[in-house]
């Protein structure tokens, strides 16, 4: 694994997303680097499938109401990991 994904939060593990996806199909698999202001929720990141493809992610939410957006980051990214291998 390349040193700079390796050295961003990895979720249900350390860092911003050790809370984050605990239980889920993505616990380990997503590094992610999150960050927020008054008005904007940001994340960005790869995320690694079931299959062991990577995708790079990259979420903004710029609403004063962007705090409860956490919940849709996180089904997005939980997709992402489980969608089913069209070859199979």
């Amino acid at each position: 694994m390349p040193e700079f994904i390796a050295s961003l939060p990895i979720s249900a593990v350390d860092g911003t997303m050790q809370k984050r996806l605990r239980g889920t199909a993505a616990a380990g698999r997503v590094h992610m680097k999150t960050g927020s202001l008054n008005g904007a929720k940001t994340a960005a990141g790869y995320v690694q499938d079931i299959h062991g493809k990577r995708y790079a992610v990259t979420f903004l939410i710029n609403h004063t109401n962007a705090a409860q957006g956490e919940k849709a980051m996180d089904a997005l990214l939980l997709w992402i990991v489980e969608q089913k291998d069209d070859k199979n």
